[in-house]
């Protein structure tokens, strides 16, 4: 029997590319099977569901401030504006099972279904669960977790599942061909390290990284490139800091199809959202890791120590981040060939491609004793 399922999480593609891995798995299992995602204007959601092939209809959401201020009260009415918007879809669509998937968007889909006693779950993509999601947890079926140490921050502990974190592609692959270097203006015979800051960029890493190259630019310039994905806001700057003529940088504002830059990658620098980690993980790549200061309960730096006490990647906070400081890390890692491969070995340790399949095959596993 073909499903109907609805999922709803959002903001940032930390919440969303996890949902759309979902929905391609719930897809590939029956191509009857219908999804419908429930996002909002404002997140990146409107644009990237769509391109997927997937509807969306959307709904007013806000996030709610960790403190008392004014801002609480229009988001509490925005709330209960969201309940009702929630409500009525629920109703027109009929879903068979609603996941979420993070993000405040998320909380009055999923408890409206919950209320409605249609099958809920969520995922958490990060150690430390954000506020919606531990909510959730006590009224969901079941939460998928992208890492066992999370479950010392959940208070019902029956229904946590070690899944990982679905990721977008299912074909993982270091992939050497000359089309994707030639797209990308790469050289075919040099190592590539990707830069990138995550769905919005991060105009600190990539400063520092063009100002930390130069450095040591003796030493990689004949045999080591960048690909630098700088995000849409910074891309005009980027591009006139690196300058047309320049042999090591190549500079991309954004990829649909990361992808194919993973693919090509041989380090990364980057940000530690649970999506980006779970993807360098499934590709096996080391990485310098440069958390997201301002992430609520710092989650992104808890999640970089998961990788950085493993051996699979080394840790720069931002208040450390310098050209210098950069320059003397990517030294040391790209003299070291052995200590590359082991880190390499490390992440791969840590990555998981099978956690859509996971997730689904635990949703389907409830449907049919239900």
């Amino acid at each position: 029997m073909a499903l109907k399922v609805i999922i709803s999480g959002g903001g940032t593609g930390g919440h969303i590319y996890p949902g759309i891995s979902l929905a391609c798995e719930i897809k590939d299992r029956d191509i009857k099977n219908d999804i419908l995602f429930v996002g909002t204007e404002r997140g990146l959601e409107s644009k990237l569901i769509p391109r997927e092939g997937f509807k969306i209809v959307k709904i007013k959401a806000r996030g709610i401030k960790r403190k008392i201020c004014f801002e609480n009260l229009t988001a509490i009415v925005i709330f209960l504006i969201a309940l009702f918007q929630s409500y009525n879809i629920i109703k027109n669509y009929k879903p068979d099972i609603v996941i979420g998937t993070g993000g405040y968007v998320s909380g009055s889909v999923v408890l409206m279904a919950a209320i409605l006693g249609i099958p809920t779950f969520v995922h958490e993509q990060n150690v430390i669960p954000g506020i919606t999601n531990k909510f959730l947890s006590r009224i969901t079926r079941a939460t998928f977790l992208s890492f066992n140490q999370s479950k010392e921050y959940f208070s019902n502990k029956a229904k946590l599942i070690f899944t990982g974190n679905p990721i977008r592609f299912k074909n993982i692959k270091q992939n050497t061909d000359r089309e994707y270097k030639k797209k990308y203006n790469l050289d075919f015979l040099k190592k590539t390290i990707l830069v990138l800051g995550g769905s919005k960029g991060a105009a600190s890493i990539n400063r520092a990284v063009l100002q930390s190259i130069p450095l040591i630019k003796d030493v990689i310039k004949n045999s080591w490139q960048v690909l630098l994905i700088s995000g849409q806001d910074d891309y005009d700057n980027i591009i006139k800091m690196v300058g047309k003529d320049h042999k090591i940088f190549s500079v991309e504002p954004y990829l649909y199809d990361i992808e194919k830059a993973y693919s090509l990658a041989d380090l990364v620098i980057c940000r530690a959202g649970a999506t980006t980690l779970a993807e360098i993980g499934a590709y096996g790549l080391p990485a310098i890791l440069i958390p997201y200061p301002y992430a609520t309960h710092n989650h992104q730096e808890v999640n970089a120590r998961i990788f950085t006490k493993k051996g699979a990647a080394m840790l720069i906070l931002e208040k450390d981040l310098s050209d210098k400081k950069l320059a003397q890390v990517l030294l040391d890692m790209l003299k070291d060939k052995n200590r590359l491969e082991m880190m390499a070995r490390k992440s791969r340790e840590l990555g998981n491609e099978n956690s859509a399949k996971k997730i689904v095959d635990y949703i389907s596993d409830y449907i049919k004793k239900t």
